[in-house]
């Protein structure tokens, strides 16, 4: 599919780009280039060849962008049916329309292909949220095409970072040519890498249990839970089901593991010891809507006490369910709404702090229930994905989020970046 797509994008950009220019030059060679009908493009009325010269000059233009900017495809295909039409309707004659024909059916063949840029159009709409800006400074960007999904603190202190290179957010299996990686950030700034996921497996989100072992969400064919203990030893503890995709991650007031499904609308439990999962809530409300969307369903999950909190992404929603002493929930309630929320962060004072991923924002939801955009992109929050509070001695009013620098419209040569803000001041 990738290899079809490559190829449309190459054949619509060079070939609009010849028709507009055919349309407004007598040039022989671009005559005999476009020559599939007697009456040559730049025939007629300069009112007649115009129309078609601006739409195949934009659709073409969009169409070579969009090799390196997949985000564009969708709509260098809707420039190209329209000028497909308008072409077909200057040759009126059947023996005319083999030109036309030919791009109409390489746009729509496109734009079924490579739908990412409808997928974006679709996402659901925010709420206007007040804006209350924090300080923030960047403490790393990264190199081009490391993109961050999951960030989490340990109880010595270190942060340690789930990032990916060489997804491809514009497949449904995004995940096919990813390296995920974790990499551990001490107080003074040196990093390592500690763990890389097989090629083909991303890195997802993180979370670090009292004694330093690390658990982490990862997408692809087998998806799951990876651990690694203190000895350094990484281990696929948890396989989920066909068709699962483990998102954000938690440790229960129970010690187990809790898992969000982004598709099957699931809860996953799993226990530490064992690996063994069994589903802890299953429910529509965790489900994105069918066939249109890009956002994921169930995503971010933390506990605050025995309340259980999960974004909904797609469907804008923060949810809370409390775990009772059966290991059984009680009924969803909405919390928040209009936040299309990734991943979040628990303040000391019970404030939820949501990261927004595309919509480049960090919303906090207070106890009372007020919402407000407390960064944004003029705080360098571009893709924002998770976020986590320190737990060092200088840093546990301080929130760091990552991002991927803006990956879903900006293609593979975005760079994801280490933020810190300062929610409850200097």
């Amino acid at each position: 599919m990738q290899t079809l797509t490559l190829v449309l994008q190459l054949v619509l950009g060079l070939g609009q780009l010849t028709v507009a220019a055919a349309s407004v030059t007598a040039r022989p060679w671009l005559i005999r280039l476009t020559r599939s009908a007697p009456v040559p493009l730049a025939s007629g009325s300069r009112a007649a060849r115009w129309p078609v010269a601006v739409l195949a000059l934009l659709g073409g233009a969009l169409a070579l962008a969009s090799i390196a900017m997949p985000f564009l495809a969708f709509f260098a295909a809707c420039f190209g049916v329209l000028a497909a039409i308008v072409l077909a309707w200057r040759r009126a004659a059947p023996s005319r329309r083999a030109l036309p024909a030919m791009l109409g059916v390489c746009s729509v063949t496109l734009a079924m292909a490579q739908p990412l840029g409808l997928k974006v159009l679709a996402l659901p709409k925010a709420a206007e949220l007040p804006l209350a800006k924090v300080r923030a400074t960047v403490i790393k960007n990264y190199e081009a095409g490391t993109w961050f999904e999951g960030i989490a603190a340990g109880p010595d202190g270190t942060l340690y970072l789930a990032a990916n290179r060489g997804l491809d957010f514009a497949r449904s299996d995004y995940y096919r040519s990813a390296q995920g990686e974790v990499l551990a950030r001490s107080a003074d700034g040196k990093e390592r890498s500690v763990f890389k996921t097989p090629a083909g497996s991303a890195a997802g989100v993180l979370a670090v249990a009292p004694d330093g072992v690390f658990y982490m969400t990862s997408h692809g064919d087998d998806s799951g839970v990876w651990r690694m203990g203190a000895d350094g030893k990484a281990e696929r503890f948890v396989s989920l089901p066909k068709g699962a995709w483990p998102n954000g991650i938690d440790i229960g007031p129970d010690g187990m593991l809790y898992i969000a499904d982004s598709k099957l609308g699931v809860i996953w439990r799993a226990d530490r010891a064992t690996g063994i999962f069994s589903e802890a809530i299953r429910s529509d409300l965790l489900l994105a809507r069918p066939l249109i969307a890009l956002a994921p369903g169930a995503n971010g999950v933390h506990f605050r006490g025995r309340e259980l909190l999960v974004t909904v992404s797609d469907r804008t929603t923060v949810l809370s369910a409390t775990l009772q002493g059966d290991g059984s929930f009680t009924p969803f309630k909405t919390l928040a709404s209009g936040i299309p929320g990734d991943d979040f962060a628990i303040g000391s004072d019970g404030s939820l702090f949501i990261t927004t991923h595309p919509y480049n924002t960090v919303v906090k939801v207070a106890p009372s229930g007020e919402r407000s955009i407390i960064a944004g992109e003029a705080e360098h929050i571009v893709g924002a994905t998770d976020a986590v509070f320190g737990r060092g001695p200088a840093d546990r009013q301080i929130l760091y989020v990552v991002t991927d620098g803006g990956a879903f419209t900006g293609g593979p040569g975005t760079r994801g970046a280490l933020v810190a803000l300062a929610p409850y001041g200097n």
